[in-house]
């Protein structure tokens, strides 16, 4: 497979991806607060989702915490396995997890109630929004 291949494989299965991520402050503060994906898509965040994040986000980190929050999701040796890469997202996502793993470049967690993958070397991204 060549390089411009490849490329646009990649950039098919992150087309769900935000165009440019937005912070929680800047979206607190609207009325309808949506994401804007890469495809043209415009995605809903709850009000209700954003209030559950700035529960459990220190008030001052609310204009550097980046909406919305990515997980990476793998399954290995028949476990469920999310990277969690923001520092930011990971300490929030620590609060929420009992499993984690702190490294300096992600947080590791399992979610035993997250559904299997149809592969195990499937890799799957996408937005906590998407998860709650």
């Amino acid at each position: 497979m060549d390089e411009k291949t490849l490329a646009k494989m990649i950039e098919a299965v992150n087309r769900h991806m935000p165009e440019k991520t937005r912070t929680l402050a800047e979206m607190l503060k609207e009325k309808d607060p949506t994401i804007r994906a890469r495809d043209g898509n415009e995605y809903y965040i709850e009000k209700r989702e954003l209030e559950f994040i700035a529960k459990h986000v220190d008030e001052l980190d609310w204009p550097r915490f980046r909406i919305p929050v990515i997980l990476e999701m793998n399954d290995i040796g028949g476990e469920r396995v999310i990277y969690v890469r923001d520092k930011l997202h990971a300490e929030f996502i620590k609060r929420l997890s009992a499993s984690t793993e702190f490294s300096t470049e992600y947080l590791r967690f399992t979610c035993t109630n997250c559904p299997k993958s149809g592969r195990s070397s499937e890799r799957q991204v996408r937005s906590f929004s998407e998860s709650l």
